[in-house]
């Protein structure tokens, strides 16, 4: 869920710079996405220092400044897609070019304003610690992600199974997930022990801020998930988001080479990878069903593996 908290003016003139790294590593603890804007190059008089820095939330809100005017909101602007890329960038401003940037900001001349990205480490939410759980967590772990697992069956969920795990969950599904509270950095992976309680932790993770959601499965499994959870009224562009069958399309037969293809569907994911529009599919897709499958419908989603 998205976190609450006060709404900040939108101009923060004023602000020492005391105060934007307060504000910066308040984001931080709170586990949302931010960007520091630094002014390190102005030709001209500019109404602020000629280092100084204004920190942009992900809602685009702002502590500090770099000088105001258009030029200052179209830097906002750029850091908000630098918070979805994770690419630092150097925003260039010719005022002799564009006299139109240079409203109460830089009276001619140039700026440069670097812009860098601070973002929460990437958690991920497993649902279900069977065989395919283990081995995708353990990956994943690899890769730098914090794991939470999540399991209805103590003997599947505890820490001698994942010494490595940031949490272990252990107990009733919905009890768990009420104390959980993914952000945009988030990803879901579900792959429980049973249809029914896949189809429970999918309704809470689809009301989520979770930026990925997958659910492991046969596509006959899916649709039946699928129009259980529309029946029972959530809403379908919800669930349309959700990648199931999850993971790329490269034909994963064991747990090993599942946790693969899932992995690398979220690393396409957290990174832009052009693969997502190509070898990833969503449930949406099964509106318009195609041969190809990670798992296939005969093969009883490998629930014997989950």
């Amino acid at each position: 869920m998205a976190h609450d908290r006060p709404t900040h003016e939108p101009s923060a003139k004023g602000t020492s710079l005391m105060d934007v790294f307060k504000e910066l590593i308040k984001e931080q603890e709170e586990g949302r996405p931010c960007a520091l804007a630094t002014i390190v190059n102005a030709q001209g008089s500019i109404p602020a220092s000629n280092t100084a820095k204004m920190l942009v939330r992900e809602d685009g809100s702002i502590a500090g400044t770099v000088g105001g005017g258009l030029a200052e909101g179209k830097v906002i602007a750029e850091a908000r897609e630098i918070m979805k890329t994770g690419t630092p960038r150097m925003i260039s401003f010719n005022l002799h070019d564009n006299p139109l940037l240079d409203s109460g900001m830089v009276c001619g001349g140039s700026l440069d304003v670097f812009v860098e990205p601070y973002l929460p480490a990437i958690s991920l939410y497993l649902f279900g610690g069977g065989h395919v759980g283990l081995v995708t967590a353990e990956f994943a772990h690899r890769i730098g992600y914090e794991v939470e697992i999540i399991d209805d069956r103590p003997e599947f969920a505890n820490a001698e199974r994942f010494p490595w795990a940031r949490k272990v969950h252990a107990g009733p599904w919905s009890k768990t997930m009420a104390g959980l509270a993914p952000n945009s950095r988030s990803m879901v992976f579900i792959a429980t022990h049973g249809h029914v309680f896949d189809a429970e932790v999918l309704t809470w993770a689809v009301t989520t801020s979770a930026g990925y959601i997958g659910m492991i499965g046969s596509k006959r499994k899916i649709q039946t998930v699928r129009s259980k959870l529309l029946t029972a009224g959530t809403p379908s562009d919800r669930l349309n988001r959700v990648h199931a069958p999850v993971g790329l399309d490269i034909g994963a037969d064991t747990p090993e080479e599942i946790a693969v293809a899932v992995l690398a569907e979220m690393i396409a994911h957290v990174r832009g990878g052009r693969a997502l529009k190509t070898a990833s599919r969503t449930i949406s897709d099964l509106d318009h069903p195609s041969p190809a499958a990670t798992i296939e419908d005969g093969d009883e989603d490998k629930r014997a593996l989950a």
